[in-house]
Parts: structure tokens; C-alpha cells; sequence
């Protein structure tokens, strides 16, 4: 919805099981070995929606990897479909790849918006050697919004019988996501956004939420940062708080935005989210120079 402060370079890539994903790319103009910021968006969202805060953080000398998550966004095949979620982390680990052999890097950023979120820490629980920071916005490991119990059952049965059928994400009214009359306009009219997902991407979904819930006490090494909106109507913010508390080594650095809602991308006044992930952005840079 916000213009970019640069604008990115669109690519893809040919992953290991022949999926191609597609996604936005900006160059690292730090100076020194750079860090890359490897970004996840969440579960209706695509890169689109966030290219200004990628922009932001590219500002501030990071290489980013904005790529569209398999069946979102750009990517047509398989739309909102994965056959588990070990395959999400596996495609992060690819991406990482390329900008190590691009960039001539070794270390990474893991940022995660919403659902993405869950996919910043699971990345950053597995590959501890490469994950140096860890950034999270909104993450939505405690959902405030979930499937039904009726749709439950139903994906249950499904996943028995087809496991490839389609449900609705409940995530189809855009004053969930912000108060900002243009934000939830431009929602409402995005062709790219993901309305349905397969019985087993949403059981996969819940199992990987299961995990990192479950995960041990101090078992993410990488600094961490986490941005919540104070009138988030998608995620729960005391238990990502005491869960991330719990689970993180060093003392996580918690903001939390007054009077924003959850996507603090669209919020009318970007001003202090911009300060956050331009601070942010510096600081990754700063510890590497």
C-alpha cells in the first residue's frame, strides 16, 4: 500500500522440489560483510504488502529477501497448499542460500510479520548458525482469530479424505487487520491476496504453532525484537510476550505501538514504526562492522 523508499528487484527461484517461487529482492549497501534479512508475511498477505518496511530496512544498509511464500502472493501453483511445514523452513533455508552465494554472507536476519512470524522463530530454532537477529511483528503465534470448531472437524475429515480441499482463511474482513480506511481498502481489493488454504497447510499451520509453544526455555539464541500493536484484533499479546520471554536466551527487546492496530505497515502515521525498524536495521549493521 506504501510506496517503497527504493524500489525492489523482482526475481525467482527454482527451490530443491522444483517449486518456483517468486518474490522482491534489495541489494545490502552496508559497508563490511553484510547481514540479509530473510522476511516472511503472513498467512492472507504477499510481499506486497510489505515492500516499504523491506525498503526501510534495506535504508539501512541490509540485503532483503522478500520472497512470496509457496501458493501466495505471486505464486499461482499450488495455491495455498504445502504438503508440510518442515517444507516452509526448507524454502527459507534456499533463499539463504542464494544471498550467501550472492552477497558473500554468513549471517542472517530472520523478520516475520503476523503469520510469517512463526516461520521467523521456527527458522531461527533451526538454524541457530545462521540466524544471528530475529525481528517480529505482530507474530501470530497465539491467534485472537482461528478456524471454527465446525471447520475443524470438517479439515479433520478432510485430511483423512482431501487432504488438498480448500477452506476459507477467517481472516476476510480488513478491519481486522487495520483502522486505516485506505488500508482496508486496499485489502478489500487485492487480487493477490489468500482467502483459502488446504486442510493440510491449515493442520500443518496448527502443528507448527503446537511446536515452537512447546518449544524449550532458552532455546532461541538469536537476539530478538518483537513489535506488537496495542489494539491487535489478530494476535494475543500477553501470551507472545511471556511465551517469547520464556523462550528466548537474551531478554527480548519488546515495543509495543500505542493505538495501532495490526498491521502496522498501513497504520496512517508510519512515523514510529518506521523509527523502530530503521533503529533496528542500523543496530544489525552496527554489530557486524
Amino acid at each position: 500500500m506504501r510506496t517503497p523508499l527504493t524500489p525492489p528487484q523482482f526475481r525467482s527461484w527454482i527451490v530443491s522440489d522444483g517449486y518456483e517461487l517468486r518474490g522482491r529482492v534489495w541489494q545490502p549497501t552496508g559497508s563490511g560483510t553484510p547481514l540479509v534479512a530473510v522476511y516472511a508475511h503472513g498467512i492472507q498477505s504477499h510481499g506486497g504488502w510489505f515492500e516499504w518496511s523491506a525498503s526501510v530496512l534495506a535504508e539501512a544498509g541490509l540485503g532483503v529477501v522478500l520472497a512470496d511464500r509457496r501458493g501466495s502472493g505471486l505464486n499461482r501453483a499450488a495455491r495455498g497448499d504445502t504438503a508440510a511445514a518442515p517444507r516452509w523452513l526448507d524454502d527459507l533455508d534456499e533463499l539463504s542460500d542464494w544471498a550467501r552465494h550472492e552477497w558473500d554472507t554468513q549471517r542472517f536476519a530472520a523478520v516475520g510479520v503476523s503469520w510469517g512470524g512463526k516461520l521467523a522463530v521456527g527458522w531461527a530454532l533451526r538454524r541457530p548458525e545462521r540466524v544471528a537477529r530475529v525481528l517480529l511483528i505482530a507474530p501470530g503465534v497465539f491467534p485472537a482469530v482461528d478456524v471454527g470448531l465446525r471447520a475443524r472437524l470438517r479439515i479433520g475429515l478432510s485430511l483423512l479424505t482431501d487432504p488438498q480441499r480448500a477452506f476459507p482463511i477467517p481472516l476476510d474482513d480488513p478491519a481486522l487487520f487495520t483502522d486505516n480506511p485506505a488500508g482496508r481498502a486496499f485489502i478489500a481489493d487485492d487480487p493477490l491476496k489468500l482467502t483459502h488454504a488446504t486442510a493440510r497447510f491449515l493442520f500443518e499451520s496448527a502443528r507448527l504453532d503446537r511446536r515452537l509453544r512447546g518449544s524449550a526455555p532458552r532455546s532461541l539464541s538469536a537476539t530478538t525484537t518483537l513489535l506488537l500493536a496495542e489494539r491487535d484484533r489478530i494476535v494475543r499479546n500477553a501470551p507472545t510476550v511471556a511465551w517469547l520471554r520464556r523462550l528466548a536466551v537474551h531478554p527480548p527487546d519488546i515495543h509495543l505501538l500505542a493505538d495501532a492496530a495490526h498491521t502496522l505497515e498501513f497504520e496512517p502515521d508510519p512515523g514510529p514504526f518506521r523509527a523502530l525498524l530503521a533503529g533496528w536495521g542500523a543496530g544489525c549493521c552496527r554489530s557486524l562492522s
